[in-house]
């Protein structure tokens, strides 16, 4: 019995050990992933993630790297993050990441900062999204969209799923919303804009759901097309 008890006490004085243990990450990232919206080319933006350092001795970033960015779209701002410390107690470093987009496209990459803390080096990777844009007015693309939408119909590459009446009315609930959008648009509702924006995605993501959505070998690009305007309205 009593080395029943003694082996329950040794469990229980390590468990109690590691619990006041540091895992060597006491610190936090206030942001692991960055959303610049539509930017328009030729121009930039930018957006922060601040690490706070919550133990009692410095941290060092060591290094940093981009990844799935071959144009380099993206880019630290300010001194060379290399060798800067983050004191301990609560000290803190803002990282601030420039988007730059080149071509009106959709990146999508990735930034990996290392981290030296007493106990040991870390990586903490933070994904950078952004749509490069040629507008700089939400109604000039709304309009694009509905034009290139009817022109889709007319030649097939789109269509209301299911037959006949049925397809007609999917059809329509697009170009419905569609129209909803340029008006609130035209009319400075944004806010607005933006949620009929998102029901428009949902009919054009593909999946099925809600029951009425368009198809066709233009639908990828009518889906990009809306999250784009998404994006610039959301800006």
């Amino acid at each position: 019995m009593k080395t029943f008890l003694s082996l329950t006490a040794m469990m229980l004085a390590v468990l109690c050990l590691n619990l006041n243990q540091t895992n060597g990450q006491d610190y936090e990232l206030s942001e692991y992933t960055l959303d610049f919206g539509g930017v328009q080319v030729g121009s930039f933006e930018t957006d922060v993630t601040t690490i706070t350092n919550n133990d009692t001795t410095q941290i060092n970033i060591t290094g940093y790297a981009f990844s799935n960015d071959p144009e380099n779209v993206f880019s630290i701002e300010g001194t060379d993050l290399v060798g800067t410390g983050i004191s301990g107690g609560g000290g803190a470093l803002d990282i601030n990441i420039r988007f730059t987009p080149i071509t009106d496209d959709y990146y999508e990459a990735e930034l990996a900062l290392d981290i030296l803390t007493i106990n040991g080096g870390f990586t903490e990777v933070i994904t950078l999204i952004g749509n490069g844009t040629n507008y700089d007015d939400p109604c000039e693309l709304v309009d694009d969209i509905r034009q290139f939408y009817r022109d889709c119909l007319a030649d097939g590459t789109l269509y209301g799923t299911g037959s006949g009446k049925r397809a007609r009315r999917r059809e329509r609930a697009l170009n419905c919303r569609l129209r909803a959008i340029s008006y609130l648009c035209r009319n400075g509702y944004y806010c607005y804009a933006s949620w009929v924006t998102h029901t428009a995605i949902k009919r054009t993501d593909g999946l099925g759901c809600p029951k009425d959505f368009v198809a066709g070998s233009n639908l990828e690009a009518l889906n990009n097309d809306l999250l784009l305007l998404q994006a610039l309205l959301q800006n």
